[in-house]
Protein backbone atom coordinates (compact mmCIF):
# COMPACT_ATOMS: atom_id res chain seq x y z
CA UNK A 1 0.00 0.00 0.00
CA UNK A 2 1.48 3.64 -1.21
CA UNK A 3 -0.07 6.27 1.22
CA UNK A 4 0.77 10.05 2.46
CA UNK A 5 3.52 10.54 4.88
CA UNK A 6 2.82 11.26 8.10
CA UNK A 7 4.54 13.25 10.79
CA UNK A 8 6.76 10.73 12.93
CA UNK A 9 5.48 8.14 10.62
CA UNK A 10 8.38 5.60 8.97
CA UNK A 11 8.54 5.84 5.15
CA UNK A 12 8.46 1.91 4.83
CA UNK A 13 6.24 0.33 7.45
CA UNK A 14 3.93 -2.95 7.94
CA UNK A 15 1.25 -3.42 10.11
CA UNK A 16 -0.94 -6.52 10.55
CA UNK A 17 1.08 -8.05 7.50
CA UNK A 18 0.05 -5.18 5.01
CA UNK A 19 3.93 -3.42 3.46
CA UNK A 20 3.01 0.46 3.85
CA UNK A 21 5.08 3.26 1.59
CA UNK A 22 4.61 6.10 2.59
CA UNK A 23 5.36 9.35 0.09
CA UNK A 24 5.93 12.97 1.31
CA UNK A 25 4.68 15.36 -1.50
CA UNK A 26 5.36 18.35 1.05
CA UNK A 27 8.14 18.91 0.20
CA UNK A 28 7.38 20.61 -2.94
CA UNK A 29 5.69 23.65 -1.45
CA UNK A 30 2.69 25.57 -3.65
CA UNK A 31 -0.03 27.77 -3.04
CA UNK A 32 -2.82 25.76 -5.57
CA UNK A 33 -4.11 22.47 -4.27
CA UNK A 34 -4.74 20.92 -7.54
CA UNK A 35 -0.92 21.31 -8.04
CA UNK A 36 0.06 19.96 -4.52
CA UNK A 37 -2.47 16.97 -5.84
CA UNK A 38 -0.18 16.62 -8.78
CA UNK A 39 2.91 16.62 -6.74
CA UNK A 40 1.55 14.19 -4.73
CA UNK A 41 0.55 11.57 -7.69
CA UNK A 42 3.71 11.55 -9.26
CA UNK A 43 5.51 10.37 -6.02
CA UNK A 44 3.12 7.65 -6.07
CA UNK A 45 3.64 6.86 -8.90
CA UNK A 46 7.66 6.97 -8.93
CA UNK A 47 7.18 4.83 -5.55
CA UNK A 48 4.97 2.77 -7.36
CA UNK A 49 7.63 1.83 -10.60
CA UNK A 50 10.15 0.91 -7.32
CA UNK A 51 7.51 -1.69 -5.25
CA UNK A 52 6.52 -3.04 -8.97
CA UNK A 53 10.41 -3.83 -10.03
CA UNK A 54 10.94 -4.97 -6.27
CA UNK A 55 8.58 -8.05 -6.44
CA UNK A 56 5.60 -6.94 -8.67
CA UNK A 57 2.04 -6.69 -8.26
CA UNK A 58 -1.21 -7.71 -10.46
CA UNK A 59 -4.00 -4.94 -9.85
CA UNK A 60 -4.04 -1.29 -8.58
CA UNK A 61 -6.34 0.63 -6.21
CA UNK A 62 -7.03 3.79 -6.36
CA UNK A 63 -9.35 5.82 -3.89
CA UNK A 64 -10.89 8.89 -5.39
CA UNK A 65 -9.81 11.87 -7.67
CA UNK A 66 -6.68 12.67 -5.66
CA UNK A 67 -4.98 9.23 -6.55
CA UNK A 68 -6.99 8.76 -9.76
CA UNK A 69 -4.25 10.24 -12.00
CA UNK A 70 -1.57 8.05 -10.11
CA UNK A 71 -3.83 5.41 -10.78
CA UNK A 72 -4.68 5.91 -14.39
CA UNK A 73 -0.60 6.10 -15.57
CA UNK A 74 0.31 2.87 -13.70
CA UNK A 75 -2.46 1.26 -15.75
CA UNK A 76 -1.50 2.17 -19.22
CA UNK A 77 2.55 1.99 -18.00
CA UNK A 78 1.90 -1.67 -16.45
CA UNK A 79 -0.88 -2.87 -18.27
CA UNK A 80 -2.60 -3.65 -15.02
CA UNK A 81 -6.58 -3.55 -14.10
CA UNK A 82 -7.49 -0.49 -12.68
CA UNK A 83 -10.17 -0.45 -9.84
CA UNK A 84 -11.55 2.79 -8.15
CA UNK A 85 -13.34 3.34 -5.08
CA UNK A 86 -15.38 6.74 -5.06
CA UNK A 87 -16.28 7.89 -1.32
CA UNK A 88 -17.89 11.33 -2.10
CA UNK A 89 -18.46 13.40 -5.54
CA UNK A 90 -17.41 16.90 -6.24
CA UNK A 91 -20.90 17.90 -7.31
CA UNK A 92 -22.74 15.73 -4.76
CA UNK A 93 -20.20 17.69 -1.97
CA UNK A 94 -20.61 21.00 -3.33
CA UNK A 95 -23.94 20.81 -4.89
CA UNK A 96 -23.08 21.36 -8.48
CA UNK A 97 -20.18 22.50 -10.22
CA UNK A 98 -19.50 25.84 -9.50
CA UNK A 99 -15.50 26.95 -10.20
CA UNK A 100 -12.56 26.18 -12.33
CA UNK A 101 -11.12 23.85 -9.22
CA UNK A 102 -13.91 22.44 -8.68
CA UNK A 103 -14.49 21.56 -12.34
CA UNK A 104 -10.75 20.04 -12.35
CA UNK A 105 -11.93 17.62 -9.53
CA UNK A 106 -15.24 16.53 -11.22
CA UNK A 107 -13.07 15.97 -14.80
CA UNK A 108 -10.45 13.90 -12.99
CA UNK A 109 -13.35 11.93 -11.52
CA UNK A 110 -14.98 11.29 -14.57
CA UNK A 111 -11.53 9.98 -16.31
CA UNK A 112 -10.87 7.76 -12.98
CA UNK A 113 -14.52 6.17 -13.51
CA UNK A 114 -13.46 5.34 -17.25
CA UNK A 115 -10.59 3.98 -16.81
CA UNK A 116 -11.16 1.55 -14.03
CA UNK A 117 -12.28 -2.00 -14.71
CA UNK A 118 -14.70 -2.07 -11.38
CA UNK A 119 -16.01 1.38 -9.65
CA UNK A 120 -16.31 0.78 -5.58
CA UNK A 121 -18.81 2.71 -3.80
CA UNK A 122 -20.07 2.53 -0.25
CA UNK A 123 -23.55 3.08 -0.39
CA UNK A 124 -26.49 2.01 -2.95
CA UNK A 125 -26.87 5.98 -2.87
CA UNK A 126 -23.62 6.63 -3.86
CA UNK A 127 -24.07 4.00 -6.79
CA UNK A 128 -26.65 5.82 -8.45
CA UNK A 129 -24.82 9.25 -7.86
CA UNK A 130 -21.49 8.02 -9.47
CA UNK A 131 -24.29 6.51 -12.08
CA UNK A 132 -26.10 10.16 -12.83
CA UNK A 133 -22.89 12.49 -12.14
CA UNK A 134 -20.14 10.65 -14.55
CA UNK A 135 -22.30 8.28 -16.80
CA UNK A 136 -21.04 5.17 -15.28
CA UNK A 137 -22.52 1.92 -16.47
CA UNK A 138 -24.43 0.26 -13.42
CA UNK A 139 -22.66 -2.92 -14.13
CA UNK A 140 -19.84 -1.19 -14.15
CA UNK A 141 -20.44 -0.41 -10.33
CA UNK A 142 -19.94 -2.33 -7.24
CA UNK A 143 -21.69 -1.28 -4.01
CA UNK A 144 -19.23 -2.22 -1.16
CA UNK A 145 -19.80 -0.63 2.44
CA UNK A 146 -17.08 0.75 4.76
CA UNK A 147 -16.39 -0.98 7.68
CA UNK A 148 -15.11 -0.20 11.58
CA UNK A 149 -12.94 -2.04 13.68
CA UNK A 150 -14.84 -3.54 16.25
CA UNK A 151 -12.33 -5.12 18.45
CA UNK A 152 -10.26 -1.52 18.53
CA UNK A 153 -13.38 0.48 19.57
CA UNK A 154 -13.48 -2.53 22.32
CA UNK A 155 -10.45 -2.58 23.86
CA UNK A 156 -10.79 1.02 24.56
CA UNK A 157 -11.32 1.31 28.33
CA UNK A 158 -12.79 4.44 29.37
CA UNK A 159 -10.70 5.98 31.96
CA UNK A 160 -12.05 7.10 35.66
CA UNK A 161 -13.43 10.72 35.58
CA UNK A 162 -13.05 10.72 32.13
CA UNK A 163 -16.74 12.16 31.81
CA UNK A 164 -16.28 14.48 34.22
CA UNK A 165 -14.35 16.52 32.39
CA UNK A 166 -16.92 17.01 29.79
CA UNK A 167 -20.02 17.08 32.26
CA UNK A 168 -21.59 17.45 35.48
CA UNK A 169 -23.02 14.19 36.76
CA UNK A 170 -26.48 15.37 36.64
CA UNK A 171 -26.09 16.55 32.97
CA UNK A 172 -27.16 14.26 30.01
CA UNK A 173 -24.63 14.35 26.94
CA UNK A 174 -25.45 15.10 23.81
CA UNK A 175 -22.75 14.44 21.01
CA UNK A 176 -22.09 15.44 17.65
CA UNK A 177 -19.24 14.20 15.77
CA UNK A 178 -17.75 15.47 12.30
CA UNK A 179 -16.03 18.08 10.32
CA UNK A 180 -17.69 21.38 10.86
CA UNK A 181 -18.66 22.06 7.18
CA UNK A 182 -22.34 23.25 5.95
CA UNK A 183 -23.39 19.62 4.89
CA UNK A 184 -22.47 18.01 8.12
CA UNK A 185 -25.33 20.40 10.29
CA UNK A 186 -23.85 20.69 13.08
CA UNK A 187 -25.78 24.36 12.61
CA UNK A 188 -28.26 21.98 13.02
CA UNK A 189 -27.51 20.00 16.34
CA UNK A 190 -26.93 23.77 18.01
CA UNK A 191 -30.47 25.22 17.22
CA UNK A 192 -31.62 21.90 18.35
CA UNK A 193 -29.92 21.79 21.48
CA UNK A 194 -30.72 25.88 22.22
CA UNK A 195 -34.55 24.51 22.42
CA UNK A 196 -33.84 21.57 24.52
CA UNK A 197 -32.06 23.47 26.89
CA UNK A 198 -35.95 25.13 27.63
CA UNK A 199 -37.07 21.67 27.37
CA UNK A 200 -34.17 20.26 30.25
CA UNK A 201 -31.32 22.69 31.43
CA UNK A 202 -29.31 19.55 32.30
CA UNK A 203 -27.79 18.78 29.73
CA UNK A 204 -24.42 19.38 27.49
CA UNK A 205 -23.53 19.24 24.08
CA UNK A 206 -20.22 18.29 22.66
CA UNK A 207 -19.18 19.16 19.53
CA UNK A 208 -16.41 16.89 18.35
CA UNK A 209 -14.14 18.03 14.70
CA UNK A 210 -12.90 20.98 13.36
CA UNK A 211 -14.02 22.93 10.78
CA UNK A 212 -14.25 26.38 8.66
CA UNK A 213 -17.46 26.59 10.61
CA UNK A 214 -16.27 26.72 13.99
CA UNK A 215 -15.74 30.39 15.24
CA UNK A 216 -19.23 31.18 13.48
CA UNK A 217 -20.97 28.47 16.08
CA UNK A 218 -19.01 29.48 18.58
CA UNK A 219 -19.95 33.04 18.12
CA UNK A 220 -24.09 31.94 18.49
CA UNK A 221 -23.37 29.52 21.40
CA UNK A 222 -22.02 32.61 22.84
CA UNK A 223 -24.92 35.52 21.11
CA UNK A 224 -27.48 32.60 22.44
CA UNK A 225 -26.71 32.48 26.18
CA UNK A 226 -25.59 28.49 26.29
CA UNK A 227 -21.77 29.13 25.83
CA UNK A 228 -21.62 27.34 29.33
CA UNK A 229 -23.75 24.34 28.15
CA UNK A 230 -21.35 23.79 24.81
CA UNK A 231 -17.87 21.80 24.65
CA UNK A 232 -16.48 22.57 21.65
CA UNK A 233 -13.27 19.72 21.56
CA UNK A 234 -11.38 20.76 18.27
CA UNK A 235 -9.91 17.36 16.48
CA UNK A 236 -9.65 14.57 18.91
CA UNK A 237 -7.22 11.13 18.95
CA UNK A 238 -9.17 7.56 18.23
CA UNK A 239 -9.07 6.85 22.15
CA UNK A 240 -10.75 10.33 23.15
CA UNK A 241 -13.62 9.86 20.60
CA UNK A 242 -14.27 6.31 21.52
CA UNK A 243 -14.73 7.30 25.24
CA UNK A 244 -16.74 10.41 24.65
CA UNK A 245 -19.03 7.87 22.86
CA UNK A 246 -19.10 5.46 25.36
CA UNK A 247 -20.13 8.42 28.09
CA UNK A 248 -22.76 10.26 26.01
CA UNK A 249 -26.56 9.72 26.22
CA UNK A 250 -27.20 10.49 22.54
CA UNK A 251 -25.49 11.16 18.81
CA UNK A 252 -27.22 13.79 16.88
CA UNK A 253 -25.51 13.34 13.37
CA UNK A 254 -28.00 15.34 10.95
CA UNK A 255 -25.86 15.95 7.91
CA UNK A 256 -27.37 17.15 4.62
CA UNK A 257 -25.20 15.37 2.21
CA UNK A 258 -23.61 11.96 3.56
CA UNK A 259 -22.72 8.93 0.96
CA UNK A 260 -21.97 6.51 4.00
CA UNK A 261 -21.54 7.88 7.76
CA UNK A 262 -18.56 6.06 9.18
CA UNK A 263 -19.08 8.32 12.24
CA UNK A 264 -22.69 7.10 12.40
CA UNK A 265 -21.12 3.47 12.47
CA UNK A 266 -18.24 4.15 15.61
CA UNK A 267 -21.01 5.84 17.38
CA UNK A 268 -23.56 2.62 16.61
CA UNK A 269 -20.87 0.19 17.42
CA UNK A 270 -20.39 1.76 21.38
CA UNK A 271 -23.88 1.38 22.04
CA UNK A 272 -24.69 4.82 21.37
CA UNK A 273 -28.37 5.67 20.26
CA UNK A 274 -27.93 7.77 17.09
CA UNK A 275 -30.22 10.49 15.64
CA UNK A 276 -29.55 11.34 11.86
CA UNK A 277 -30.74 12.10 8.15
CA UNK A 278 -32.88 10.43 5.49
CA UNK A 279 -30.12 11.37 2.90
CA UNK A 280 -27.42 9.08 1.74
CA UNK A 281 -25.72 6.12 3.58
CA UNK A 282 -27.27 7.02 6.86
CA UNK A 283 -30.97 6.40 5.29
CA UNK A 284 -29.62 2.78 4.60
CA UNK A 285 -27.36 2.33 7.69
CA UNK A 286 -30.52 3.42 10.01
CA UNK A 287 -33.83 1.26 10.31
CA UNK A 288 -36.06 3.64 11.53
CA UNK A 289 -36.73 3.31 15.22
CA UNK A 290 -34.83 -0.21 15.53
CA UNK A 291 -31.48 0.38 15.18
CA UNK A 292 -31.65 4.63 15.39
CA UNK A 293 -33.64 7.42 14.38
CA UNK A 294 -33.92 9.29 10.84
CA UNK A 295 -35.55 12.84 11.00
CA UNK A 296 -35.66 14.89 7.31
CA UNK A 297 -32.65 16.97 6.45
CA UNK A 298 -32.72 20.26 7.51
CA UNK A 299 -35.79 19.40 10.05
CA UNK A 300 -34.41 21.28 13.42
CA UNK A 301 -37.97 20.53 14.75
CA UNK A 302 -37.98 16.93 14.44
CA UNK A 303 -34.43 16.65 15.64
CA UNK A 304 -35.64 18.60 18.84
CA UNK A 305 -39.14 16.05 18.70
CA UNK A 306 -36.98 12.69 18.40
CA UNK A 307 -33.97 14.03 21.07
CA UNK A 308 -36.94 14.59 23.72
CA UNK A 309 -38.90 11.30 23.11
CA UNK A 310 -35.37 9.77 23.13
CA UNK A 311 -33.84 11.53 26.27
CA UNK A 312 -37.42 11.16 28.16
CA UNK A 313 -37.82 6.65 27.44
CA UNK A 314 -34.18 5.13 28.51
CA UNK A 315 -35.88 1.86 27.64
CA UNK A 316 -36.54 2.95 24.53
CA UNK A 317 -33.39 4.57 23.81
CA UNK A 318 -30.82 1.74 25.30
CA UNK A 319 -32.71 -1.06 22.86
CA UNK A 320 -32.20 0.88 20.18
CA UNK A 321 -28.46 1.43 21.29
CA UNK A 322 -28.64 -2.72 21.28
CA UNK A 323 -30.18 -2.92 18.38
CA UNK A 324 -27.35 -0.51 16.64
CA UNK A 325 -24.36 -2.43 17.69
CA UNK A 326 -25.82 -6.07 16.97
CA UNK A 327 -26.33 -4.34 13.31
CA UNK A 328 -22.51 -3.13 13.07
CA UNK A 329 -21.34 -6.64 14.35
CA UNK A 330 -23.13 -8.47 11.81
CA UNK A 331 -22.77 -6.21 8.51
CA UNK A 332 -19.72 -3.46 9.00
CA UNK A 333 -16.86 -5.32 10.22
CA UNK A 334 -13.74 -4.91 8.09
CA UNK A 335 -13.30 -8.72 7.68
CA UNK A 336 -16.93 -8.90 6.36
CA UNK A 337 -15.81 -6.21 3.66
CA UNK A 338 -12.35 -7.67 3.29
CA UNK A 339 -13.98 -10.56 1.64
CA UNK A 340 -16.40 -8.68 -0.28
CA UNK A 341 -13.31 -6.49 -1.78
CA UNK A 342 -10.87 -9.57 -2.65
CA UNK A 343 -13.60 -11.27 -4.43
CA UNK A 344 -14.29 -8.17 -6.68
CA UNK A 345 -10.43 -8.41 -6.92
CA UNK A 346 -10.53 -12.01 -8.05
CA UNK A 347 -12.92 -10.96 -11.00
CA UNK A 348 -11.27 -8.60 -12.11
CA UNK A 349 -7.99 -10.15 -12.69
CA UNK A 350 -10.11 -13.15 -13.93
CA UNK A 351 -11.41 -10.70 -16.70
CA UNK A 352 -8.19 -9.42 -17.36
CA UNK A 353 -6.76 -12.44 -18.14
CA UNK A 354 -9.40 -13.41 -20.79
CA UNK A 355 -9.42 -9.41 -22.38
CA UNK A 356 -7.21 -8.36 -25.44
CA UNK A 357 -5.36 -5.68 -24.32
CA UNK A 358 -5.25 -3.00 -27.09
CA UNK A 359 -2.60 0.03 -26.72
CA UNK A 360 -3.75 3.36 -28.58
CA UNK A 361 -0.24 4.23 -28.63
Amino acid sequence: MISISLPGAPLQDEVDGVHIRRVDPFRFRSTSFITWVLNFNEEMIEEALKVYDEQGFDLIHVHDWLTGPAGIALKHMLRKPLVVTIHATEAGRRGGIHNEEQFIIHSWEWRATYEAWKVIVCSNYMLNEVSAVHGVPKDKLIMIPNGIDVDYIDSISVKPGFRDLYALPSERLIVFVGRLVHEKGPDLVLAAFRELLKWDWNLKLLVVGDGPMREHLMELAHEWGIWNKVYFTGRVDDETLYSILKVSDLAILPSRYEPFGITILEAMATGLAVITSKVGGPDEIVRDWYNGVKVMPNNTEEIIETSKILLSNDELRERIARNARESVLKWYTWDRIARWTKRVYQDVLEEHRSANWISLW
